[in-house]
C-alpha cells in the first residue's frame, strides 16, 4: 500500500510540470507548484526532453516527450521511472483556482523499477527519515500556491522490475489504473499482472490515501483474481506496513492458479486437491512477520483448523498448530506398500516410485499436529498428537500420543533430506493387539494377544523399496497371554499333526537385530502351560518373506526328559508354508540315544583291548596310552636281550 501511495503522489507531482507546458495557460505558475510538490514529496530529479504538444479537444491537455525520474542515490540500476511520454488532461476551470484538477494522466510505454538494497532501504520510500529514500528532503513545506489533484491515472503495457539482494523479477504488459476523484475520499487501484501469460487482477480500495501515507491505519479492501481462484482481504492497513483483517481464499484448481502466478503448476498429493480454500484472521507486522488465527483450511476433502506465525525475513520460519478430525492419507499412499492387505503381497513387493520430500528444504520451524483419526490405507491411527521440528531439511517428530492397533505408540521419528533421503527413529509400542497389528502390517492373522515393543532403526533410499531393503537397527518384543491360531502344539506332540487348532501361550519374549532389510532373531522364548518353545531365523522386511525355525518342546514327554518337534515357517508373507522339520527333530530328540550307543561301543572296544579308562580320560586317549605302554615294554625286552 505504501508503494502505491507514493507512486500516486510522484505521478501527481510530475504531472504538474507538464500541465505548465500548455499554451495560453500560466505555465510558470503551474510548474512552480509542481516543483514545490516534487521537492517536498520525493527529493528526486525529474528530467523532461523533447517538445510538448498541446491538445484542445476532446480534452484540454498536453502530450510530453520522454520523461525520467531519478532513482535513490544509493542505486546504480538507472531511473526509478521512465516513459516515452505522458498524456495529461486538465479541467480548464481549475487552472486558476486553488486546486488544479488533472482529469487524465496516461504514461506511454512506462518502465518502473522498485528496488530494495542490502540494508533494507527501498527506492519507493521518499520520506526524509533515516535516509531510506537516499535524499536529504525534509517534511513538505507550506506553499502559498494552489494544490494539485489527480482524478485518474492509467498505465498500460508497462514493464515492472522488482530488485532485491540476490533476486530480480520482471513483469511485462502490466496495466495500472488509479481512481481518486476526491482528495479526502477513497482511492481505487486496479492492477493486472501477467507473470506467466494469463492475467492476475489485483484491486484495492483505500478509505483515504493521505492518512495512510502519514502512518495512520485506514480501512482497506483487497481482491486478487486469477484463473480458477480468488482471494480477498477486508480490514485495516498502514504504510508501516501493517495489516489486520479477515482473509478468504478459494481456488477451484490450485495448479492452474499457481501456474498463472508464475510459480509453476503446484500439484497436490492425491486426496488433497485440486481445489483449496482458506478463511481466517490475518495480521501483518512490518516487512517480515505474519500471523494467522482462527484459520480454516480445506484441501480437496481434507479440512483443518490452523494457527500460525511466520517470520520470512530470510528463510521462512513457521510456528504452527494444525488440528483435524480426520486425515486421509490412503490415496497418497496407494502403491507404497503400506501392507499386504492392500495387494502388496510378497511377489509384488514395496513400491519403487520415488519419494519426494523436497518440501523439507522450503522452511524451518515447529509444527504441532493433532487428529482424531489418521488413515494410512491398511492402517488407521488415532488419536494422534505430534510435534515436528524442521531445521535445514531435517525433521524430527516427537510422538506424544499415537493410538495404534488398540494400544499406543511413542518415541521419536526422523526424516533427513540434507544429502539424500534417510530415516531413523526410536519407537515404542504398548498394549498393542498382535492380531490386528500383524494382520494390517504383514497379513498375518494367526497370533492373538497384546504386546509391547521397542525398536531403534536407521535406513536410507529414495523409494519405499529402497528404504525397506536398507533397514538396520535392533529391538525387543514381549507379550502376555495369547494364542497361535492354525497350529495345535499339543496335538503335534500327541499325533504328529501340526495343522489346524489353536495353541494358548502365557508369554513371548524376543530380541532382534536388523541388517540390510532383514530381521534376525535367535532367542525367541515362548512359555505355555506344559510346553515351552524356542525360535530363531530371519524375517525379510525388505523382500517380504520369512525363514524361521520354531521349536516347541514338551516338558513332560519321555518320562520328563522332554521332546522337541521343530516347525519350519518359510515363504512369502502372503502365503508361508508351516511344516515340521523332521531332520531337526531327529537331531534334537535322539541325541541321548546316540550318545548311549556311542558309549556302549567305546566300552566294548576298551574291554576287548583290556584297557581301563582313568578318571576324566577319553576312550581314544586311553587306547593311545595303552599302546604307548605296550611299545615301551617291547622296547625294554629288546634292549634287555642285548
Amino acid at each position: 500500500m505504501r508503494i502505491l501511495g507514493w507512486l500516486v503522489l510522484v505521478v501527481v507531482a510530475v504531472a504538474a510540470v507538464f500541465v505548465g507546458a500548455l499554451l495560453f495557460l500560466p505555465g510558470e505558475r503551474i510548474a512552480r507548484i509542481a516543483a514545490d510538490q516534487i521537492e517536498a514529496q520525493t527529493g528526486r530529479a525529474v528530467t523532461l526532453t523533447g517538445e510538448a504538444e498541446v491538445t484542445w479537444y476532446p480534452v484540454l491537455g498536453v502530450t510530453t516527450g520522454p520523461i525520467e525520474m531519478a532513482n535513490a542515490p544509493w542505486s546504480d540500476k538507472g531511473p526509478m521511472f521512465r516513459a516515452e511520454g505522458l498524456r495529461i488532461g486538465v479541467d480548464a476551470k481549475t487552472v486558476f483556482s486553488d486546486e488544479i484538477r488533472v482529469t487524465e494522466l496516461r504514461a506511454i510505454r512506462p518502465e518502473i523499477l522498485l528496488e530494495r538494497n542490502a540494508e533494507g532501504a527501498a527506492n519507493w520510500d521518499f520520506g526524509g527519515a533515516g535516509g531510506s529514500g537516499g535524499s536529504a528532503t525534509t517534511a513538505p513545506a507550506d506553499t502559498s500556491g494552489p494544490g494539485l489533484h489527480l482524478d485518474r491515472l492509467e498505465v498500460t503495457n508497462a514493464t515492472l522490475r522488482m530488485i532485491a539482494p540476490g533476486e530480480e523479477t520482471a513483469y511485462r504488459d502490466v496495466d495500472l489504473t488509479i481512481d481518486w476523484p476526491a482528495s479526502a475520499g477513497p482511492v481505487d487501484v486496479a492492477m493486472t499482472l501477467r507473470p506467466a501469460g494469463e492475467p492476475i487482477t489485483l484491486t484495492t480500495r483505500l478509505a483515504a490515501l493521505e492518512p495512510l501515507l502519514a502512518g495512520e491505519t485506514v480501512p482497506l479492501e483487497f481482491t486478487a483474481t486469477g484463473p480458477g481462484g480468488t482471494m480477498t482481504f477486508s480490514g485495516k492497513a498502514s504504510s508501516a506496513p501493517t495489516a489486520d483483517g479477515r482473509i478468504e481464499a478459494e481456488v477451484a484448481n490450485l495448479a492452474s492458479f499457481t501456474q498463472a502466478l508464475g510459480l509453476g503448476a503446484v500439484e497436490m498429493p492425491a486426496g488433497f486437491g485440486p481445489s483449496a480454500a482458506f478463511t481466517g484472521q490475518m495480521a501483518l507486522a512490518g516487512d517480515s512477520r505474519l500471523a494467522l488465527r482462527d484459520g480454516n483450511l480445506r484441501m480437496g476433502e481434507a479440512r483443518a483448523q490452523v494457527r500460525a506465525d511466520v517470520d520470512y525475513a530470510a528463510k521462512p520460519r513457521v510456528s504452527a498448530e494444525v488440528t483435524m478430525d480426520r486425515l486421509d492419507l490412503a490415496p497418497m499412499l496407494v502403491g507404497q506398500g503400506t501392507g499386504a492387505g492392500g495387494g502388496g503381497g510378497g511377489a509384488t513387493g514395496w513400491s519403487q516410485a520415488p519419494i519426494d520430500v523436497s518440501a523439507l528444504s522450503v522452511l524451518d520451524g515447529e509444527i504441532a499436529f493433532a487428529a482424531n483419526t489418521v488413515d494410512l490405507g491398511d492402517i488407521e491411527l488415532g488419536p494422534v498428537r505430534t510435534t515436528t521440528r524442521i531445521d535445514n531439511a531435517r525433521a524430527v517428530t516427537d510422538l506424544a500420543q499415537v493410538g495404534a492397533f488398540g494400544g499406543s505408540l511413542g518415541g521419536q521419528f526422523i526424516i533427513n533430506n540434507r544429502s539424500g533421503l534417510s530415516m531413523g527413529g526410536d519407537l515404542s509400542a504398548t498394549g498393542v493387539d498382535l492380531k490386528r497389528m500383524l494382520g494390517e502390517l504383514a497379513d498375518v492373522q494367526r497370533i492373538t494377544g497384546t504386546g509391547e515393543a521397542r525398536v531403534t532403526f536407521l535406513t536410507s533410499g529414495s523409494s519405499m523399496h529402497a528404504l525397506m531393503n536398507a533397514l538396520s537397527g535392533e529391538g525387543r518384543i514381549s507379550t502376555g497371554r495369547g494364542t497361535f491360531e492354525g497350529i495345535d502344539l499339543d496335538r503335534l506332540f500327541r499325533a504328529g499333526d501340526a495343522t489346524g487348532g489353536t495353541t494358548i501361550f502365557d508369554s513371548i519374549d524376543a530380541s532382534f537385530r536388523m541388517e540390510k532389510g532383514s530381521l534376525f532373531n535367535d532367542d525367541l522364548a515362548l512359555q505355555l502351560a506344559s510346553l515351552r518353545a524356542e525360535g530363531k531365523g530371519r524375517i525379510g522386511l525388505g523382500p517380504r518373506d520369512i525363514d524361521y525355525l520354531f521349536t516347541p518342546i514338551s516338558l513332560k514327554a519321555r518320562d520328563g526328559r522332554g521332546i522337541a518337534i521343530p516347525v519350519r515357517i518359510r515363504g512369502p508373507w502372503s502365503d508361508p508354508a508351516i511344516l515340521p522339520d523332521l531332520e531337526a527333530a531327529v537331531k534334537l530328540n535322539l541325541d541321548e540315544e546316540r550318545q548311549a550307543l556311542e558309549q556302549r561301543a567305546e566300552d566294548k572296544v576298551l574291554e576287548k583291548l583290556g584297557v581301563e579308562k582313568q578318571e576324566g580320560e577319553r576312550a581314544e586317549d586311553a587306547v593311545r596310552r595303552r599302546l604307548e605302554e605296550e611299545a615301551l615294554k617291547g622296547l625294554g625286552r629288546l634292549l634287555g636281550g642285548n
